[in-house]
């Protein structure tokens, strides 16, 4: 009997219960709706990238340092290109795709003809995926 009455008076209040509980979910929602706000992934840095391409590819580390060059390069041009036109998507579409299409060409001519294949296989694979996130 004193084993039950010990328990019973270290229960919590069922008022106390519930606050207690609803403001654990609010924080964890509040915690995680940031994240849910993110749903579109972010672009890969010109390190990750290269690292990635790397990996898939088995690039000699001078293959690495043009490529990074011209992924940085690249980056610059985009930045440049978009600044004016920002306010027209069909026009920064179209600027995006010819340029991806000029760094493609400049990295494809860096790899050899095998490692281009698989460049190419690896691209096609993700058009479509990246595609989703500029609609």
């Amino acid at each position: 009997m004193f084993f039950l009455k010990i328990r019973k008076e270290g229960n919590m209040p069922t008022g106390l219960k519930r606050i207690t509980i609803g403001l654990a979910l609010f924080v964890g929602f509040a915690l995680l709706i940031p994240s849910l706000l993110q749903a579109q992934p972010q672009r890969m840095s010109v390190e990750e990238r290269v690292k990635m391409l790397k990996g898939s590819l088995k690039l000699t580390d001078e293959q690495s340092n043009k490529i990074t060059t011209i992924l940085e390069d690249m980056r610059e041009e985009m930045t440049t290109a978009v600044k004016d036109i920002r306010d027209n998507p069909d026009s920064m579409k179209a600027i995006r795709r010819e340029m991806m299409k000029k760094t493609d060409e400049s990295i494809k001519s860096v790899l050899t003809e095998e490692q281009a294949k698989k460049y190419d296989t690896m691209m096609k694979e993700r058009r479509p995926r990246m595609g989703r996130r500029t609609q």
